[in-house]
């Protein structure tokens, strides 16, 4: 996988599957989750915070950005910058998510639902607006050369290592770090029923095997047994 100098790592060029690490606060960091879509524009998922220009223009080679997803009612910081930047774009959020995002944003948003996204993003991207959460969720794929790049938004975690005391003791806690692990911690702010969310996401999973795994939170995973041990995450088999 390319890493270019701003920080955005090329899982696959020729169909324009990136990702990249950025900051929020207290220290933390989350993933991002870009694909070209059907329309040839770019889907931006948890658009970054913070970017420099030459990120922006280290991506503007990929293509025109058309879709800046919240993925659920935590992953909205990087919207407003984006918006300014490409006014063009179209914004959209699972419903659940709207009515947080409108209670902790400094600025006004407004977000499309997740259906009409569903309308741009062609054979080869997929996006699962998962049902029945507390703040909404959802998850996507794209087809890549070797499979199917994953961004399993806070569904799943890959972190070196828990946060420092005490929100680490919720973390081992709910056994979400460290390692790739279903983030239980997130599962239980976000999601009514973590049990029928992972066979959900096990299910797309089948149907579209993961090659490479961008999690919201920790580093990207991509290695020859990613899809056994997804699985076993998943179903214990």
């Amino acid at each position: 996988m390319e890493t270019t100098p701003s920080g955005w790592q090329v899982i696959d060029r020729g169909r324009g599957v990136l990702t990249r690490s950025y900051k929020f606060s207290k220290g933390g960091t989350a993933m991002a989750f870009i694909a070209r879509m059907g329309d040839g524009r770019l889907m931006v998922v948890s658009p970054p915070s913070g970017l420099d220009e030459a990120a922006y223009a280290e991506l503007a080679p990929f293509g025109e950005v058309g879709a800046l997803v919240a993925n659920n009612g935590f992953h909205y910081l990087g919207q407003a910058a984006w918006r300014a930047r490409f006014p063009e774009a179209r914004s959209f959020a699972p419903a659940q998510a709207v009515a947080r995002i409108d209670k902790k944003s400094k600025v006004k948003l407004s977000f499309e639902p997740m259906a009409a996204l569903a309308e741009l993003t062609g054979g080869d991207v997929g996006v699962r607006d998962v049902p029945e959460t507390k703040r909404g969720e959802a998850w996507c794929w794209a087809k890549t050369e070797r499979g199917h790049a994953w961004y399993a938004s806070d569904v799943l975690a890959n972190m070196p290592k828990a946060p420092p005391f005490p929100i680490g003791l919720l973390f081992k806690w709910s056994d979400s770090a460290p390692g790739y692990k279903v983030f239980g911690l997130a599962m239980k702010l976000i999601v009514k029923d973590p049990k029928a969310t992972l066979r959900l996401l096990a299910s797309d999973l089948e149907a579209h095997p993961v090659t490479t795994m961008v999690p919201a939170h920790g580093d990207v995973l991509d290695h020859a047994a990613l899809a056994a041990d997804t699985r076993a995450l998943l179903t214990g088999r």
